[in-house]
């Protein structure tokens, strides 16, 4: 079959293996098309392919979309790879990745790489996906498993975006827990997140939101409207409406700069002219002081 393939062949080949792939090709495959090492080593010096890892090439450019390393991390693997944990729950888009290290599980016994973190384990055919084009865990495994990695408070970060977008199979979760390994502490994490389950969790966007609630929980303060809507103009994180409080959670990557500031006094003042007490609240103080937040709301919305 080598033998048919003209070098024209071969290059039309290879942009059509690297259009599914986000830009990559592995060795294996430039193998399978008739290329000698030789060959391929030759492609990386004149700057036809970008080694991204060994065996891995991104195809005449190393310009590449955040999904196409997490392919490569995978292709590095081999055909029963998949993106797994944090990587996963990056590519299903309910949770953001905190570092560079990527996660792969397999059935090889393979070690992990510079930057690869690899999980040797059995894959049950449900665990299997493809989204965006990447072999990755199913979301269901990748809500069990992402407990293994990160703290419970990034989990039920991850399962809320997840119900947010619409993406949560109960049956399916209740399924893949079953097949949690005794010694995962994902598993754990998951079903004490499904005990302690909290309708009004969907109405956050935010993880200080949900740490938020939880204050509002542990010190049985009122029950606030969450991201509720003041005379339909403004929307409001926690709403005591009756109390005319509110209270705004304040993160670093959306309140941190100067024109955010800017707009949030402009605000504050509105709300204030409406007869409303506002009160911004951020991330130290929400966990480094939470009791002196919660006497302080206590005072402004007492039960």
């Amino acid at each position: 079959m080598r033998e048919k393939l003209t070098p024209s062949d071969r290059e039309r080949a290879i942009s059509v293996l690297a259009r599914r792939q986000h830009g990559l090709i592995t060795t294996r495959q430039l193998v399978s098309l008739g290329f000698r090492h030789d060959a391929i080593a030759r492609r990386v010096a004149n700057g036809r392919l970008h080694r991204i890892h060994r065996g891995v090439y991104a195809v005449g450019h190393t310009v590449l979309v955040p999904n196409a390393y997490r392919h490569a991390a995978v292709l590095a693997f081999g055909d029963s790879a998949l993106a797994s944990h944090t990587t996963a729950a990056a590519i299903w888009d309910i949770r953001p990745m905190s570092s560079g290290r990527h996660h792969v599980t397999t059935t090889a016994d393979i070690r992990s790489r510079e930057r690869i973190v690899v999980h040797r384990r059995p894959i049950h055919p449900d665990d299997r996906a493809i989204h965006d084009g990447i072999p990755v865990t199913s979301l269901a495994r990748t809500l069990v498993d992402v407990g293994d990695v990160v703290k419970p408070s990034h989990v039920r970060g991850a399962f809320v975006r997840a119900e947010q977008l619409r993406l949560i199979d109960m049956t399916a979760i209740d399924t893949a827990l079953t097949r949690g390994g005794p010694r995962q502490r994902g598993p754990r994490v998951l079903r004490e997140l499904l005990r302690g389950y909290d309708p009004r969790w969907q109405q956050t966007r935010s993880d200080l939101e949900l740490a938020m609630l939880d204050l509002v929980a542990a010190h049985t303060l009122p029950e606030p409207e969450v991201n509720g809507w003041i005379h339909d103009r403004f929307m409001v994180d926690f709403l005591w409406r009756e109390q005319r409080v509110i209270v705004e959670t304040d993160g670093a990557e959306v309140h941190g700069t100067a024109t955010a500031q800017r707009d949030d006094a402009r605000r504050d003042h509105v709300l204030t002219s409406l007869g409303y007490r506002v009160l911004r609240v951020s991330y130290d103080e929400l966990t480094r002081m939470p009791d002196m937040m919660a006497r302080d709301l206590r005072r402004q919305v007492p039960a």
